[in-house]
């Protein structure tokens, strides 16, 4: 790339880790970086880095917008260079994205969830912005960092010039697509001229925007075309932005599903490097795209959440080893976007903590019985005997991964059984003796010479007994659904407004004739579905809507008949039925205790985790339940 030699085709996509702008968490986040580096990936690339004040996420954002920031990131720098690795600085304004009231764009247009109105740069701001550009740019050589990527994509400001979605001027700088493309290339201008022409500069461009008002793909063409004069040494292929109208780095987005766009434009540039990315989280997969010609490098992100090691264990060809990432965004995305927390991943809980990849062994030998072979169960199991423990895990099913393997069953979510593979995997590598086909019982708390007990015994459907007709043969729960394919008669009503009851109905869509009858009920009046993530929920509502879905909320369940569900409806306070050829109820969980008076009666501690930790109702997801499972762990002695 470049004058700059790789090890392989490995490019870790640019992560925001909710660290960067913390100047105390410098040394947390290079150890992150180092640890990938030194588990061999080919090229890191940073955060998105501001060049400036107003293109920082919050008035303490990530940036190197002047040189008394060079000491920070020489921190990031030097311990990648020391784990024998390589990594580029991403320069990234957020442009109309940022948080804070200074923020500026190309037009004085309000970002959807932003609350502030961005100033549209005058011609001073913009020759300011493309001085920033340059300027950090050198900040970065001096810094250390191997490279440079210059993102252009994904909504952020050099796109909000680009797209006349964002791009609403009239002067120079708007209008016609060589106006609209000046700002990117006087961009690309300063920051080569500053650098010098052997230093590696990455170009993130829009190459498919999927909204209204994007570049065309004439103009995505054009752009590469407009930019190749400052030396694209590598030409990282963005999908969509964060206003795309169809989903881009979901569950359900199909592997590798616009690869296709990188090999396009592949075969229309022959001289130069190209990075595909967007939903590629297998090595195998990766080796394909490369050999069948649809890149020169594979960008992944998330998969380096989901696993420190991907590229040490591709390289050892032990692919039952890596712990896939299965694009939930729970923990990663959703903790952008929402909750401000340290980024993290729901299938590695120790991914990106100070400790992260360090067992710490026990002082004393432990024999520890782990009951429930769920997600809970089989994370407790698995983090327990890395840090030395000897550990017998019961099962009462014939397989594990337990509310997993139902999830798994949903359409777009058959990503899950990674997560059931991985830990089955590596539960067994790291000594634990699985019994499969037996539950926990009384007879094993006094069989063995337990040190302790792990409750992960997990939940069942909760019954809402107190409706009357509830007993009806043409009533099940969602477990007969997705487990058994029970025949359905339609219309169906879902009584549960959760993320399982709206999973149900997108089961049922699928696998019907289309303009099948499906109700929701929903006794709370929050939105259907709101402990699913925000990245990932309007992607599921968008699909429900589309199909016709009837989605009702603040609605009480009176009584069920052979042909009926009546309600009430609680903010018109009116009655009404609801035709039903079938009833399935999906209205939560109740925890499953255990054997725990034999435990009690025996002395032996114990302690619960996933859902088997709830009084009553649970809401346990994977990410709650895996992050219990490894802080018991870590904490046991």
């Amino acid at each position: 790339m470049n004058k700059l030699e790789l090890p392989n085709r490995l490019l870790m996509s640019s992560l925001h880790m909710n660290l960067d702008e913390d100047t105390r968490q410098h040394q947390r986040l290079a150890r992150f970086y180092a640890l990938r580096a030194r588990m061999g990936v080919g090229l890191i690339v940073t955060a998105g880095c501001s060049p400036d004040a107003a293109g920082k996420s919050s008035p303490s954002g990530f940036a190197l917008d002047g040189d008394s920031e060079i000491p920070r990131h020489e921190t990031i720098t030097r311990a990648v260079h020391r784990a024998k690795g390589r990594i580029a600085l991403q320069i990234l304004h957020l442009g109309r994205h940022a948080s804070h009231a200074g923020l500026v764009s190309s037009s004085a247009r309000r970002a959807p969830a932003i609350p502030y109105t961005p100033r549209a740069l005058d011609e001073a701001g913009i020759t300011a912005t493309v001085e920033a550009y340059a300027a950090c740019a050198g900040r970065a050589v001096t810094a250390g960092y191997d490279a440079v990527e210059l993102c252009f994509s994904q909504g952020f400001l050099v796109h909000q010039f680009l797209a006349p979605a964002f791009n609403t001027r009239s002067d120079r700088w708007g209008g016609i697509f060589e106006n609209r493309a000046r700002f990117a290339v006087a961009v690309a201008r300063a920051v080569r001229s500053r650098v010098g022409r052997d230093f590696p500069i990455i170009f993130r461009l829009p190459c498919l925007d999927l909204i209204s008002g994007g570049l065309s793909p004439e103009e995505s063409v054009g752009l590469v075309e407009a930019l190749t004069p400052f030396g694209i040494d590598l030409l990282n292929v963005g999908i969509g932005c964060h206003e795309s109208e169809v989903a881009t780095i979901t569950m359900s987005v199909p592997r590798a599903a616009f690869a296709g766009v990188s090999a396009r434009l592949r075969a229309r540039f022959p001289g130069l490097i190209f990075a595909a990315s967007n939903r590629i989280n297998d090595p195998r997969l990766a080796e394909r795209l490369l050999r069948d010609g649809c890149a020169d490098m594979i960008a992944m992100g998330r998969p380096f959440l989901a696993d420190a090691a991907l590229a040490d264990k591709a390289r050892r060809g032990a692919f039952a080893e890596i712990n896939t990432c299965i694009a939930c965004n729970q923990s990663c995305m959703d903790f952008i976007f929402a909750s401000g927390d340290p980024v993290g991943c729901s299938v590695a809980p120790d991914c990106a903590r100070p400790e992260e990849g360090r067992f710490p062994p026990l002082a004393a030998s432990k024999r520890v019985a782990v009951a429930g072979g769920g997600i809970a169960g089989l994370g407790a199991a698995l983090f327990l005997a890395r840090r030395g423990a000897r550990v017998t895990l019961f099962e009462s099913e014939n397989r594990l991964g337990g509310q997993l393997q139902l999830a798994a069953r949903v359409p777009d979510k058959q990503e899950f059984v990674e997560t059931i593979r991985y830990y089955s995997h590596a539960a067994l590598q790291a000594g634990v003796e699985i019994r499969l086909g037996r539950a926990f019982t009384a007879d094993d708390v006094a069989a063995e010479p337990w040190d302790h007990v792990v409750l992960a015994t997990g939940s069942r459907p909760r019954r809402l007994d107190d409706i009357p007709g509830i007993d009806l043969p043409h009533v099940i729960d969602y477990r007969d659904v997705l487990e058994n394919d029970r025949h359905i008669a339609f219309p169906a009503v879902i009584i549960g407004g959760g993320g399982v009851a709206c999973d149900v109905a997108k089961y049922l869509i699928r696998r019907a004739e289309a303009g099948v009858s499906v109700t929701i009920l929903q006794r709370s009046s929050r939105k259907l579905a709101h402990k699913v993530g925000r990245t990932t929920r309007w992607v599921l509502m968008k699909e429900l809507e589309g199909a016709g879905v009837t989605m009702l909320k603040s609605v009480d369940v009176r009584r069920v008949t052979p042909s009926e569900v009546d309600v009430i409806d609680r903010v018109e306070g009116r009655e009404r039925s609801i035709a039903a050829g079938a009833v399935i109820v999906a209205a939560g969980h109740l925890a499953l205790s255990g054997p725990v008076d034999d435990l009690r009666r025996q002395g032996i501690p114990f302690t619960a985790v996933g859902a088997s930790r709830a009084a009553e109702v649970c809401n346990t997801n994977i990410t709650s339940a895996l992050r219990e499972a490894y802080e018991f762990a870590m904490a046991f002695s």
